[in-house]
C-alpha cells in the first residue's frame, strides 16, 4: 500500500497540467510543460477551415477531431516567425496569450478533466499588409499524458 502511494505521489508530482492555458514558456517550441513523453504518431485532430484569406479579412477556423483538454494554437510564416492575431470565439474554454506581440497565439482556459472539449472554433487576422503563406500549428492535449507538439496544421495562404 505504501508502494502505491508513492508512485501516485510521484505520477502527480512529474505530470501536471495547465488548466488555465499554455504557459508563456511554451511560446517558442508549443511544449505544453506537461513532464510525460510527447506523441510521435499522426494525431486524430485536424484545423478545418478555408485555405485562402484576403489580408485585410478574418479567417474563421476550428479545431476538431475528438476529445482534447487544451490546446496551444500559432500560426508561422516561411521563416518561423509567429504572425498575425487571434481572436477569442468561444471565451469559455479559449484566451490569447501574448508570445511575441498581442494575441498571437490561442490557448485553452478552464480545462477540466471530465469536460473535454470536442471542437473549437476562433479567428485569425493576418498583419496588415502581409501577404504569403502561413501554417498553423497546434499542440494538442488530450489528456495529461498523451499531446502532440506542433504536429496539427494547416497551410493558408493570405492574399
Amino acid at each position: 500500500m505504501f508502494r502505491l502511494l508513492v508512485i501516485l505521489a510521484c505520477l502527480a508530482i512529474s505530470v501536471h497540467g495547465y488548466a488555465n492555458g499554455a504557459p508563456k514558456t511554451a511560446c517558442g517550441d508549443l511544449t505544453p510543460q506537461h513532464g510525460a513523453k510527447l506523441q510521435t504518431d499522426k494525431p486524430p485532430y485536424f484545423i478545418s477551415g478555408l485555405t485562402h484569406v484576403n489580408g485585410d479579412q478574418k479567417l474563421n477556423l476550428k479545431l476538431e477531431g475528438g476529445d482534447f483538454l487544451g490546446f496551444i494554437i500559432q500560426a508561422r510564416d516561411g521563416q518561423n516567425r509567429v504572425v498575425g492575431q487571434f481572436h477569442v470565439v468561444d471565451s469559455q474554454h479559449s484566451q490569447t496569450l501574448d508570445c511575441s506581440a498581442k494575441g498571437d497565439t490561442l490557448t485553452h482556459l478552464k480545462a477540466t478533466k471530465g469536460s473535454p472539449l470536442t471542437s473549437l472554433e476562433f479567428e485569425w487576422a493576418p498583419p496588415a499588409g502581409y501577404k504569403g503563406n502561413v501554417k498553423f500549428m497546434a499542440t494538442v492535449v488530450q489528456t495529461g499524458f498523451v499531446y502532440w507538439v506542433g504536429r496539427v496544421t494547416k497551410d493558408v495562404t493570405v492574399e
